[in-house]
Order: C-alpha cells, then sequence, then structure tokens
C-alpha cells in the first residue's frame, strides 16, 4: 500500500513540478540515498567494478557507482513526467537516432524486430519514442506486486498505439503474432527479473540471464535489435542507438543455438553499458552473493581478471 501511495503521490504532485526541477532533487536524493545505504552502495560498487575492470581505482569506482543510483533516482523524476510526454515533447527531447534505418529497414521488410535494452539511460523513453518515429511497438512488462501497483504502473506508461504483454504464455503468443505482423517487440535483457534465467558469462562473471529474446528470435527468425536510450545533458534530452545484433547461424541443436545466441547477445549488451556506465540503474545485485559477501567482511582480489581460467567464476576468492 505504501509503495502505491508514493508512486500516486510522485505523479500528482511531482509530475506537476517542472521537470528540470524535480530531475535536480531527484539527483540530489540520489547521491544522499548512495551515502546512506551501505546495501546500495556495496552493489552499485560491485556492478561498476565488474564494468570498469579490475584494473579501475577504487575513486572511478565510486563516481561511478554514486551516478548510477542518481541515474535511478533521475528515472522516477522522468516516470512522473510520462502522461504529459506528448510525440512532440518526444521528437523534441530525442537529440539523435542513431542506427534509426535498421529498424526501419526490418518493419519495410514485413517481419518486424525484437528490440532489447537494459535498465541504462532511460528506457521508459523507447515505448513513447516509437510511435513517434512510425514504429508498431510492443513490450513485454516487467510484472510487479501488489497487483495494484502494476496496474498504476501501466496506466502512467499507457501510451496510444502501444502495447504491454504480459510476462506469461499468453503473452508470448500475442508476442509471436505482433512479430508476425510486422511490429516491434522490445524487452528488457539484463536481469533475470522472472526468475528463469540460464548461467551465463556477463562482464566475465557466471549471472543468471534471460534468454527470452534469443529463444525468440531463433524460434521466428525475426532479428535482434539492441536499442540504447541514453541521458543527454539536460532533465530530459536523449540520444538513442539502435544496433543490429549478428547472431551466429542456427544448426538446429536448439540448446546450441540458445547458447550461441546468448553469447552474442551479451557482448552487445556489455557494449552498449559500457558506453554510459554511470546510467546503468539496477540496485539489486546482478551477480549473487558479491554484495552480501562484502558485507559480510568477505575480501575480493580485484587484480584478477573475472574471466580468468575457464572464463566464468561462480564463487568469491580470498585475496
Amino acid at each position: 500500500m505504501a509503495h502505491y501511495l508514493a508512486l500516486r503521490l510522485l505523479v500528482e504532485i511531482g509530475g506537476r513540478v517542472p521537470l528540470a526541477i524535480l530531475d535536480a532533487i531527484a539527483g540530489a536524493a540520489g547521491t544522499l540515498g548512495w551515502w546512506a545505504s551501505r546495501r546500495i552502495r556495496e552493489v552499485t560498487r560491485d556492478h561498476m567494478r565488474h564494468v570498469l575492470g579490475p584494473a579501475a581505482s577504487d575513486g572511478d569506482v565510486d563516481r561511478a557507482a554514486r551516478a548510477c543510483t542518481r541515474a535511478a533516482a533521475r528515472g522516477y523524476a522522468a516516470f512522473a513526467h510520462l502522461p504529459r510526454l506528448t510525440p512532440d515533447l518526444v521528437r523534441a527531447s530525442v537529440t539523435a537516432f542513431d542506427g534509426l534505418d535498421t529498424l526501419i529497414e526490418a518493419r519495410e521488410a514485413g517481419r518486424g524486430a525484437i528490440l532489447v535494452s537494459a535498465h541504462l539511460g532511460a528506457p521508459e523513453v523507447l515505448s513513447h519514442a516509437a510511435p513517434a518515429f512510425g514504429l508498431d511497438f510492443a513490450a513485454i512488462a516487467e510484472p510487479l506486486r501488489p497487483q495494484r501497483v502494476h496496474d498504476f504502473v501501466q496506466s502512467v506508461r499507457a501510451v496510444p498505439g502501444v502495447r504491454y504483454l504480459t510476462a506469461d504464455l499468453g503473452g508470448l503468443r500475442e508476442a509471436r503474432a505482433h512479430l508476425a505482423a510486422g511490429g516491434m517487440l522490445g524487452l528488457l535483457v539484463d536481469r533475470d527479473v522472472l526468475g528463469t534465467g540460464r548461467p551465463y558469462a556477463f562482464f566475465g562473471e557466471r549471472a543468471l540471464m534471460p534468454a527470452g529474446a534469443v529463444e525468440l528470435a531463433r524460434r521466428t527468425g525475426v532479428p535482434i535489435v539492441a536499442v540504447w536510450v541514453l541521458r543527454e545533458r539536460g532533465a530530459s534530452r536523449y540520444r538513442l542507438v539502435a544496433e543490429r545484433v549478428a547472431l551466429p547461424a542456427a544448426t538446429g541443436e536448439r540448446a546450441a543455438d540458445v547458447d550461441s545466441g546468448m553469447r552474442a547477445l551479451i557482448v552487445a549488451l556489455e557494449a552498449g553499458i559500457r558506453r554510459a556506465p554511470g546510467q546503468w540503474t539496477p540496485l539489486a545485485p546482478i551477480w549473487s552473493g558479491l554484495a552480501a559477501g562484502r558485507e559480510a567482511g568477505t575480501r575480493f582480489d580485484n587484480t584478477r581478471p573475472y574471466n580468468e581460467g575457464d572464463g566464468e567464476r561462480t564463487e568469491p576468492h580470498d585475496g
């Protein structure tokens, strides 16, 4: 109930505050939250240590980790203003859309495309930008609990001409029909929110990663395109980047084809996050156990490459 009321107040009251002011307040709150919460510090430090690599200084890691927390808080400010984001405002806010021709080609070919992204920058803007650029867009919605919160968030996200599909068998059938009609289907692929992920090396260490986008692409034959919505300077300025993800040729062996596709997808995902590490906003651990281990006093040897040996370290080691 408290979560629902907080979100409703954010939209109904915060949405009336000029976005530039609300964005600045959110950024300051994010910085304060980073210093106030040991858990957030440990999680974001761990994420940035993976992204920046073991050669990055502690100062660089901390600066990027604080930026991640600010970006997460600024995402709430942008959410509060979603109901007021008209197509004209979207077009005015997009400073560049690199690779738009890739999506136009997929649309004109009539087979659609699977658009993958991450909790990076402002992914919510993609659903608003798609109709403004003439793209028939649907998205797989992350389920939220309780149901009242989910319903409210979906009502705020609602965009004319855009559908949000549930992450279940019915939603999957709708997604395949949408692709078959030449539509664009959006998914966020950097977190295993449904608990169905498989272990793959992500920034050099095994993490549970959702394979649904690759499985769907293999079954339907539609292309995968990575789309990043990166914040530029200012409260509402974004640069969009679309890049085709080249999957290896299918062999007919389903498990092997999914694995090879996932490796290609993760390479693209890592490259996208490295474009703007401080805009990667997950505040829950991606690599299970690392943040908890650090809070328990475990020391990690960050001079050793994450992918030393077989490329997939599963347990922390003492330095």
